[in-house]
């Protein structure tokens, strides 16, 4: 065998090797010349070639994820085979055993990460290891109303980790960073409960109709949390239409449109222009020149005296009425 590798490697083409087949030293079958081909083509050609990548998997690796999926998360065998199917290649199943290692050195109540993976299995499993316990102490340190508070964890810490992190890619996709991402949501956890759709649109909105760069939602991070379409939407339209008659002295900024109130934004922009009422929606003026009434209309009058007209007569009679009594 080794006679010939050393004259494949002498002499070309192979085919011309074979004029009067010899047997090898342990064959009495002549060589197959397909065979001295594909030796040849092993020996001479660049490392792995002729051989198609497959993916390296790991029994061991993927036994131990079972076995992870199982205690930390409490699926089935059946669950987590259909699970593992789903990942990318050999590299995911370390950094997803590290992440479910991380999951269960957490202690979360039972059932929180099988209702995350059921939920948002994606958004979970592309987690870094380490970046689940960064978001649950984010969410621990948030600052917001106890009934805001409540709603976001209505379904568990780990879902709100998880919901949070889907704004934070958001944002990061749009140019801002990571920790600029999560200041703007602990400035205002609402963003939190509204889909991701919705806070798309909004800064998309922002970003394309309304002019502005999205680090302005640092400064002015109330912006996602109030809505669009009966807030923001209004005032833009007010806005570009006094832009264009010419009726705007300074720029407007980002805080006349989420930071002064319906009131001061009518009086400032839409009272002094008439035609913007329209365009702001609302009968503004009307509504702030009706008072209301402790009581239904026209019953004080049932409690004021009746008042008479009075002639001359009358006044010339009650003159000498007065005269008589002196």
């Amino acid at each position: 065998m080794a006679l010939a590798l050393r004259a494949l490697r002498r002499r070309h083409p192979l085919l011309g090797l074979l004029p009067h087949p010899t047997p090898l030293s342990t064959s009495a079958s002549p060589p197959d010349p397909r065979e001295l081909l594909r030796i040849d083509r092993i020996l001479n050609g660049p490392a792995g070639a002729g051989q198609p990548s497959q993916p390296q998997h790991h029994p061991r690796a993927a036994t131990s994820l079972h076995q992870l999926l199982h205690r930390g998360a409490g699926l089935t065998s059946a669950e987590s085979a259909s699970l593992l199917r789903r990942l990318p290649g050999s590299h995911a199943h370390h950094r997803l055993g590290r992440l479910l290692q991380e999951l269960a050195g957490l202690r979360l109540p039972g059932g929180e990460v099988r209702a995350a993976l059921q939920s948002d299995p994606e958004a979970l499993l592309s987690m870094d290891p380490g970046e689940p316990s960064r978001l649950l102490e984010f969410l621990r340190e948030l600052r917001c109303r106890e009934a805001v508070r409540s709603q976001i964890l209505a379904h568990g810490v780990l879902r709100a980790a998880v919901a949070a992190r889907r704004r934070v890619e958001l944002l990061r996709a749009r140019g801002l960073t990571r920790h600029d991402a999560l200041r703007v949501l602990a400035a205002e956890p609402r963003a939190m409960l509204y889909p991701p759709e919705d806070v798309e649109r909004k800064v998309e909105f922002l970003v394309s109709e309304m002019g502005f760069e999205v680090g302005w939602l640092v400064q002015y991070p109330e912006f996602l949390g109030v809505n669009l379409d009966r807030w923001i939407i209004p005032r833009h339209n007010v806005v570009d239409h006094l832009k264009s008659v010419g009726g705007l002295g300074d720029p407007v900024e980002m805080k006349h449109y989420v930071r002064l109130s319906r009131r001061k934004f009518y009086n400032m922009f839409v009272k002094p222009y008439p035609e913007c009422e329209r365009i702001f929606g609302g009968l503004v003026r009307e509504r702030a020149e009706m008072v209301r009434r402790r009581h239904p209309t026209g019953l004080w009058k049932l409690f004021k005296p009746s008042k008479h007209e009075r002639t001359e007569e009358d006044v010339h009679n009650m003159k000498l009425l007065v005269g008589s009594l002196k």
